[in-house]
């Protein structure tokens, strides 16, 4: 039977949590912005209480210890590289986080069915912190665009063989026609052709849950698309890394989750 635990690792304002746990699952989220954890509190107060959310304030790092974290006016920005949080001249400022190894993390808390990665930089982290026999039956970490196809390598060598990638803004599959589109026309019109694609392309709602803006939406065979293999995937992350390397000026600004799964 498939574990009922899911792992939320970078629970930013609890939209991706308090889906899974409408499915019924039980939530370990971890969040190191004391601004975002001290929201989380209040927002799932009672769902802490019944133990249906474990909130963990700390940030994933190589080793236990204690880290400079960067924490953006962007909130979604906030990171441990302070690139990120400083991304388009934001606003920023360093606090102290404790910071803990994935693997102590789930060797406390069990093996989960799906966890969720998009921490801004340390997502590998996560991976590193996994065996073949620790890692969920589905899992998502945020593409980088810089270093995806070693993530994909990591996730090869934890025994997963298929793969989807996944647009956050429209949580389905990015089609070559429209992310040419959106980067390629001038900046000024490019909002519009994001909001077209949302319209024409996006996954909205799934049921009667409607997904928050931002919210990284369903899991694992739920998610859009078909399943393919590695090199596929690989294939697929360097199209995406090469359009954002031309055109990553022109003000598109999507990001992608690269789905996976063992069967």
């Amino acid at each position: 039977m498939a574990s009922g635990l899911v792992y939320d690792v970078g629970v930013n304002d609890g939209s991706d949590s308090a889906y899974y746990m409408h499915r019924g699952y039980r939530v370990v989220g971890i969040e190191c912005s004391p601004i975002m954890a001290a929201q989380l509190r209040d927002r799932f107060k009672d769902e802490i209480a019944d133990g249906r959310f474990v909130l963990l304030e700390v940030g994933v790092a190589a080793e236990n210890g204690e880290m400079e974290f960067w924490v953006s006016e962007q909130h979604e920005w906030s990171s441990f590289d302070r690139t990120i949080a400083s991304r388009n001249g934001k606003a920023h400022h360093a606090v102290p986080v404790a910071t803990r190894r994935f693997a102590d993390i789930v060797g406390e808390h069990g093996v989960a069915h799906f966890c969720k990665i998009d921490i801004e930089g340390n997502d590998h982290f996560c991976l590193l912190g996994m065996t073949p026999e620790t890692a969920p039956d589905y899992i998502s970490i945020e593409m980088s665009h810089r270093r995806g196809d070693e993530d994909i390598e990591l996730l090869s060598g934890l025994g997963y063989t298929r793969f989807k990638i996944v647009s956050q803004v429209t949580r389905a599959p990015p089609y070559r026609l429209t992310t040419w589109l959106g980067y390629s026309l001038p900046a000024g019109r490019s909002a519009r052709v994001r909001n077209a694609v949302k319209r024409l392309f996006g996954i909205p709602k799934v049921g009667e849950w409607t997904f928050a803006r931002g919210s990284s939406g369903v899991m694992g065979p739920e998610t859009a698309g078909g399943w393919h293999n590695k090199e596929w995937a690989l294939k697929r992350w360097r199209f995406l890394h090469d359009v954002d390397k031309k055109f990553s000026m022109r003000g598109l600004g999507e990001w992608f989750d690269i789905h996976a799964t063992k069967d």
